[in-house]
């Protein structure tokens, strides 16, 4: 879960239908603003959710709510459901100062990612008790234990493992432009090879 910004809906657009927020313009503008990703796990979709942040139970207030509304994927979105109800909103802050996320990526391809607490709030508590049932499976169905394996297996660790690859690119031949490398943001333990 990262930090976005979502765009104010123009004065043109409403949102009075379950329609106007899964396919009209006001979708097109909510998968722009999601950078066409799952809010919760980062992972581009095959199956688009609009997900509420807030379950709404039928109130159409936060049923219809732009400030409510995200794109999840189908694996988050079930995990979730109405059982989390009072989880970070990425758009009001920044959820990696919230809490950490690390992967082993010298363990098999389905390793578990830790998750810390770095406050201690009922939101960040929450927040992360989703994420460790979205990418470990804890507590779930075996479907959803299955999803999370694929997920660290097909999204994670390939990611990890580029930006490993990009790290040793790097210290063999320096980038001589200048850039600074945001490392802060990603904690990977990195450890040699084992032998084969």
């Amino acid at each position: 879960m990262i930090r976005l910004n979502k765009s104010s809906l123009p004065p043109n657009v409403t949102i009075l239908s379950e329609y106007a927020y899964q396919q009209g313009e006001a979708f097109d503008i909510l998968v722009d603003d999601c950078h066409s990703k799952c809010y919760i796990c980062e992972d581009k979709p095959t199956k688009i959710n609009v997900e509420h942040i807030v379950p709404h139970r039928n109130d159409p207030e936060l049923k219809y709510d732009w400030a409510n509304l995200f794109i999840a994927c189908g694996h988050c979105n079930s995990i979730k459901g109405t059982q989390f109800n009072s989880i970070l909103d990425p758009t009001k802050c920044d959820p990696e100062e919230h809490i950490a996320l690390s992967i082993d990526p010298t363990e098999d391809l389905v390793g578990q990612v830790k998750i810390e607490l770095l406050r201690t709030d009922s939101s960040t508590v929450q927040t992360a008790e989703l994420l460790q049932k979205v990418y470990n499976g804890t507590n779930t169905t075996k479907m959803q234990k299955i999803e999370s394996s694929n997920l660290r297996k097909e999204h994670l660790m390939p990611n990890v493992h580029r930006f490993m690859l990009f790290i040793k690119n790097y210290r063999e031949e320096p980038d001589v432009t200048g850039i600074i490398l945001p490392l802060n943001c990603i904690s990977i333990k990195i450890s040699p090879p084992s032998p084969s």
